[in-house]
């Protein structure tokens, strides 16, 4: 009930040592690398083995010390407030990243921690703001219809039944400009919203964009991709380079039980 009270629309040796006397020489070291010759098969097959293993995205989380468990088989998507960024991922690695904007630092606008699914992706959804947003004056009581002047673009991802937090699109682009983007009232809005959406449910991008622009709103169902919303302060950027995130929402870090991770994921 509380997530519900909560979005973006109503229900719908060290150098310089030195030596005295020539040190003996050390007899070579029974290296199969080093032993086998350049461009052989053996060679080869030495080389593989002493080749360090690439480092999972778990790894590099877990380096950092991210409590942050993602799914590793499947699809998942992550959406970080305090970076302003989803990322969604197959197999456990990074596949796609995109800019964000989230919830406003308002009481019943905060875009909030929890793990959920996608549901359904709505082509052309109407829209109606919630009684708090006609309340405070931000919108007047109306259903927006459906088109690229709709808040909500020309897709919203639904997520489980009943929940008003959506990832969607934006008739206000210019927005993801901004570096400070908690401008929402709650929702997610997402600039690479035609390929996440094409991701999810696994066509084409000219799909996604021949449906977004056709004549009817309709709902296409998803294979329940897991979403995690998440509040790190500090985080991997691209490159595996940990990055510090302004405290969005004053809450000091990530409140979410890091037991809880993956319970509903596994």
């Amino acid at each position: 009930a509380a997530l519900a009270a909560a979005g973006c629309a109503q229900p719908g040796g060290p150098a310089g040592e030195t030596a005295s006397a020539p040190a003996p020489l050390e007899a070579p070291a029974a290296d199969a690398a080093a032993v086998a010759p350049e461009g052989t098969a053996e060679g080869e097959v030495a080389g593989l083995a002493t080749a360090p293993i690439p480092e999972s995205y778990q790894d590099m989380l877990d380096r950092h010390a991210i409590p942050l468990q993602v799914p590793q088989q499947g699809k998942a998507i992550l959406v970080n407030v305090p970076s302003y960024e989803l990322i969604a991922f197959e197999d456990g690695e990074p596949v796609m990243r995109s800019r964000v904007i989230v919830g406003r630092d308002l009481q019943g606008d905060r875009t909030p921690e929890m793990t959920t699914h996608t549901s359904v992706v709505r082509f052309r959804p109407t829209w109606r703001p919630t009684p708090m947003m006609i309340s405070r004056g931000d919108y007047e009581d109306k259903t927006w219809p459906p088109g690229p002047g709709n808040p909500l673009g020309l897709l919203a991802i639904r997520l489980e039944p009943g929940m008003l937090i959506y990832l969607h699109g934006t008739n206000r682009p210019e927005l993801f400009e901004k570096d400070a983007r908690a401008l929402s009232g709650g929702c997610v809005r997402v600039e690479r919203w035609d390929e996440v959406a094409a991701w999810v449910l696994d066509v084409d991008v000219d799909e996604v964009h021949r449906l977004a622009n056709g004549d009817r709103t309709f709902d296409r169902g998803t294979a329940g991709v897991p979403v995690m919303f998440r509040y790190f302060t500090e985080f991997p950027d691209a490159q595996g380079q940990l990055q510090a995130h302004a405290d969005v929402y004053g809450q000091g870090g990530s409140a979410y039980g890091v037991a809880t991770e993956v319970a509903a994921l596994d």
